[in-house]
């Protein structure tokens, strides 16, 4: 037994399970959509208290297959074991990863077991699959797997598949549509015509008799299609949301008989063309349901956002294989992120529109172009090898097989001595910089009035107002409850230190932001194995704007900067408990160093030795303690466990339903093309004199950082660069999650990416020597010309005038 366990620990899609697993788990506490889950919360309710029979007297537009795995949650429910966010989100998670596995044995039978490891993690590793899931918390999943497993088990069992087929079905009648794929695999394999009836009667009795325990009225055969024409009439429209083809007429326009049978016709002469072109194909069939999904997404009336999902399995399959299809597999992963946002934002906002009408048409004819590129690719057997998708300059400029070169970086001629005193001096420029006018203003500016204010609550007497969410502050202030409280206490410290003011509360921040330029250069210097390429990035990161003006605020974000680049750089010098500790630290400052959890995962992945068992009791159980010890000054006045959940839930309340609005509020796309910067103080003007504070980046920085972003992913695509390919990965986890955020967001959110961003400029530059002198000069330039804009310095109008490049500046 315990040698089973341990092969099973040590078995790679294991990992890739358990990874998978902890990462939708972690996700489940964000996104949801409460007025799905409240549908399922209660209609689970009414199934525990009422039972099946009674269920359809009330209102529901879905089949019973999904009902009864409601009852069973609410069974669970009752011992709460698991929050209700993430119990109602399991069923759709355990499809994902067993969809996963499913992708993983035939890929791995077909292909060998790397590419099956492959194959499976860009399926759950999907933003588009995930998101639908672990944040949204719908069950579209469940449709994914039982139509991926009909196909899979049809060669070992007319039956098992038949029976998968009819629960997909009464879970979402979207499972159907594999149908044809059954039929043409039956034909194909020259079945019997008993195999036709086997299949088909074992399909019909599991069908129907998923509907005998809610029968309440009528004959049988009445019951099952009245509540077939409920389910697949409830929304009437031509797109519910979709980004289809129908799309491009409108949302939400009325559907009619002719937009039907014109989607059915093409959807029927398309799926019999390519069944004649597949049939000598071997194994013909994921690509047959692939392109089934996708042709019924665009072409089907009725279609909602969500409906676009069951194909990404299938498609993950034929993209290992014939990799010309990871592009449809790309564009369609994308334009179902943006559909799954928009429509989120327009349930969730009371109908708001965050994408214009052009926007919107632009993906829909995406979709639509994909959906033509996936029927031109298998109807002409387009096939390439891994080697022409890996290498696609080659193609146009050079050998087709040329083989993977390992780059190495020229030679380093600093020595020790000159490389130590480069990164004193760094240092003592960020050390002067974040601590010169740090006291200016005096009073407390921006989000100051909630963080530094709640700080000085704690120091005195009445500092048990600031664990109590109930209280009412004083006008202008508020007590900060909505993040954990390491960062406050840190002010409080330097407060006690340095004086009650407004140098003592932001001192800590700025300290912590000179700590991470330097675990910038540790960093860089440890993944490259280069002490240039430290010292640039180091220097590169000391010239950034934003990083600059967030250490210099009595805020929590030089806080969470700090320990989550120190977590990130112990555990790649496998000190775990220390990473564990930094961690526990990190997500007492700020909840999303969660996103740090993907970033050491994949460090982890990379080890030898990955069981041990020190490892995960440090990261289970010291960051909780952290936590937990984090709020003894609450435990200390007074107040319970009670209070501290309170808190908590508070705290999520206020993240997922903030409905602020905000003049210089921004979307996460912008933040890397600064197109929308923040004022955080402004003085009055006086005698032609103004003083503000703006939260941007060093232009040269944001904008050369993008540039070398795609030659790090270039890089790491064409070289198997690890390295940089770890850099970008990093980079991107920390602010593309933002994109399914419901919340207000503001250019300051991109902070936890600019260490990265600053090591991907300072391996381009270390690659390109030619360009380090010019960019260093032109940025600290920038730096000095902008350094008064930054932190409050008392300017001439004119020269603050010549600060705004562009109208979104101003």
């Amino acid at each position: 037994m315990f040698t089973f366990i341990k092969r099973m620990l040590s078995s790679r899609i294991f990992l890739l399970l358990f990874f998978g697993l902890f990462f939708r788990v972690v996700l489940s506490f964000f996104g949801t959509l409460n007025l799905d889950q409240g549908t399922f919360v209660a209609w689970s309710i009414n199934l525990a208290r009422d039972g099946f029979r009674n269920f359809y007297n009330g209102w529901s537009d879905y089949l019973p297959g999904y009902l009864y795995v409601l009852w069973l949650l609410a069974k669970i429910n009752l011992f709460g074991i698991f929050p209700t966010s993430i119990l109602y989100k399991l069923p759709a998670i355990i499809s994902d990863l067993l969809t996963g596995l499913i992708i993983y044995k035939i890929l791995r039978k077909s292909k060998g077991e790397k590419w099956g490891l492959v194959g499976s993690a860009i399926y759950i590793f999907n933003p588009a699959v995930f998101a639908n899931s672990a944040l949204w918390g719908q069950v579209d999943s469940l449709t994914s797997l039982f139509s991926v497993l009909s196909v899979y088990l049809l060669p070992f069992s007319l039956h098992l598949s038949a029976v998968g087929l009819a629960i997909g079905t009464l879970v979402k009648p979207q499972t159907a549509f594999i149908f044809p794929v059954i039929l043409f695999l039956l034909i194909k394999n020259k079945k019997k015509f008993s195999d036709f009836l086997v299949y088909g009667i074992t399909g019909l009795i599991v069908f129907v008799a998923g509907f005998i325990p809610f029968w309440n009225h009528g004959n049988l055969i009445s019951f099952i299609f009245e509540r077939l024409g409920l389910s697949l009439n409830q929304y009437p429209y031509t797109s519910v949301n979709a980004f289809n083809f129908w799309g491009l007429i409108g949302l939400w326009k009325p559907d009619n008989v002719v937009f039907q049978v014109c989607g059915y016709v093409l959807f029927i002469a398309a799926t019999v063309f390519l069944s004649f072109k597949l049939w000598k194909q071997k194994n013909p069939e994921y690509y047959l349901t692939s392109f089934i999904f996708a042709v019924s997404f665009v072409f089907f009336t009725r279609m909602h956002e969500r409906h676009l999902l069951p194909l990404f399995a299938p498609l993950a399959i034929v993209a290992i294989e014939n990799p010309v299809l990871m592009i449809p597999y790309l564009s369609f992963s994308l334009t179902y992120v943006a559909n799954l946002y928009y429509a989120y934002v327009w349930i969730s906002s009371n109908f708001k529109e965050v994408f214009s009408d052009f926007f919107i048409k632009i993906l829909e004819l995406i979709n639509i172009g994909s959906v033509f590129f996936m029927f031109t690719v298998i109807a002409k057997k387009i096939n390439k090898t891994w080697l022409w998708f890996k290498y696609p300059f080659n193609r146009v400029f050079g050998n087709k097989k040329q083989s993977i070169v390992k780059y190495k970086l020229p030679q380093n001629s600093l020595s020790k001595n000159k490389a130590k005193y480069i990164l004193i001096g760094i240092l003592a420029f960020a050390f002067v910089t974040r601590i010169y006018n740090l006291n200016s203003p005096k009073t407390e500016y921006f989000d100051e009035v909630y963080h530094a204010f709640t700080a000085k609550v704690m120091i005195h007497a009445d500092a048990n107002k600031a664990w109590e969410w109930w209280n009412t502050p004083p006008e202008g202030f508020a007590y900060e409850w909505t993040h954990p409280p390491l960062a406050k206490l840190g002010m409080v410290m330097g407060m006690k230190i340095f004086g009650e003011d407004s140098f003592g509360w932001r001192v800590p921040g700025a300290i912590l932001g000179v700590g991470s330029v330097l675990l910038v250069y540790l960093l860089a210097k440890f993944l490259f194995k280069d002490e240039l390429t430290g010292l640039l990035s180091a220097a590169v990161f000391s010239l950034d704007g934003l990083v600059l003006v967030m250490s210099r605020i009595g805020m929590n974000d030089s806080y969470l900067l700090f320990f989550v680049l120190l977590s990130i750089y112990f555990f790649l010098q496998k000190k775990d408990f220390r990473s564990a500790v930094s961690f526990g630290l990190a997500i007492s400052s700020k909840w999303s160093a969660i996103w740090a959890i993907p970033i050491l995962g994949i460090i982890w992945l990379k080890r030898k030795n990955k069981f041990r068992l020190s490892t995960f009791a440090f990261f289970l159980v010291i960051p909780f303690i952290i936590y937990l010890s984090s709020y003894i000054q609450m435990f200390l006045t007074g107040h319970g466990l009670d209070i501290w959940w309170g808190m908590q839930e508070q705290m999520w309340w206020y993240h997922t339903g903030l409905k602020a609005t905000h003049a210089y509020s921004s979307s996460w796309w912008s933040w890397p093309f600064l197109i929308r910067p923040i004022y955080l103080y402004t003085s009055n003007e006086v005698a032609g004199w103004v003083a503000r504070i703006y939260a941007m980046g060093n232009p040269l920085v944001f904008w050369f950082g993008m540039t070398s972003v795609v030659m790090g992913f270039v890089y790491a695509f064409m070289e198997k660069n690890k390295k940089i390919g770890f850099v970008v990965f990093s980079y991107l986890i920390f602010f593309v999650p933002w994109a399914l955020s419901p919340r207000i967001m503001f250019l300051y959110h991109y902070l936890p990416s600019i260490p990265f961003l600053a090591i991907a400029i300072g391996y381009i530059l270390r690659r390109n020597p030619k360009l380090i002198f010019p960019f260093l000069v032109f940025s600290f330039s920038l730096f000095l010309y902008f350094y008064p804009h930054w932190i409050g310095l008392q300017i001439p109008l004119w020269l603050d005038r010549g600060y705004y490049w562009v109208a979104s500046w101003r």
